[in-house]
C-alpha cells in the first residue's frame, strides 16, 4: 500500500495547479519515505538523524511532520546546520548549498560516513548526490544515482529503484 501511494505521488499529475507549498509539503513527506527504502551499515545509534544543511526551506513542517515519527524503528531526531562542519553523525542530509563547489564537499563528506544525501538542486545526481527530487510540469521526479549510494555503503530497495530514473554510474 504504501509503494502504491509513493508511486502514486510521484507519477500521477494532479488536476490542480500544485503550489510551491504543496510541492514543499510532498518534498517533506519524501524525505522519510526515501530513508525507509534505505538500508544502511549497522550503526549503533538509537536515534535516526536527518539534518538539513544550509537553508531550511521547510519552516516548522519537519518538526510537526517527524514528531513522534519513526525510520528504521528509530526516533527521528531532525538537525539544521548552517556549515558542513556542524554536520556531525547524521543518516539522511538533506543539502540546499547553492555553490555547486559547497555541495561537492558535502556529497563527498556523506560518502566518505556513509550518509544518504538528498537534494532539489539541478545536477545534483549527476554530482554524485544519490537522491535528486524535482517537480517538473506538476510532477514529482526522483533521480537515483546508484553507484554514488554503493559508494556510501548504502543499499536501496527495489520499490524505490522502480519508480526512479537510476543512473548506474558515479558521476555521469
Amino acid at each position: 500500500m504504501v509503494l502504491w501511494v509513493l508511486g502514486l505521488l510521484c507519477c500521477v499529475q494532479a488536476p490542480w495547479a500544485w503550489a510551491g507549498d504543496e510541492e514543499r509539503k510532498l518534498e517533506a513527506v519524501f524525505i522519510g519515505r526515501f530513508a525507509s527504502y534505505i538500508e544502511w551499515p549497522a550503526k549503533p545509534r538509537d536515534r535516526f538523524v536527518i539534518t538539513l544543511l544550509d537553508d531550511n526551506p521547510f519552516g516548522s513542517l519537519l518538526d510537526d511532520l517527524y514528531r513522534d515519527k519513526r525510520i528504521h524503528n528509530k526516533p527521528i531526531e531532525l538537525r539544521y546546520a548552517t556549515r558542513l562542519e556542524q554536520v556531525g553523525e547524521t543518516d539522511a542530509l538533506f543539502i540546499t548549498l547553492a555553490s555547486s563547489a559547497a555541495r561537492a564537499a558535502a556529497i563527498d563528506h556523506a560518502q566518505r560516513n556513509g550518509i544518504l544525501t538528498i537534494s532539489e538542486a539541478k545536477g545534483f545526481a549527476e554530482s554524485g548526490g544519490i537522491i535528486q527530487l524535482d517537480f517538473i510540469e506538476q510532477k514529482a521526479r526522483i533521480k537515483i544515482n546508484h553507484g554514488a549510494a554503493l559508494k556510501s555503503g548504502l543499499r536501496i530497495g527495489a520499490p524505490l529503484l522502480s519508480i526512479a530514473t537510476v543512473l548506474r554510474g558515479d558521476k555521469l
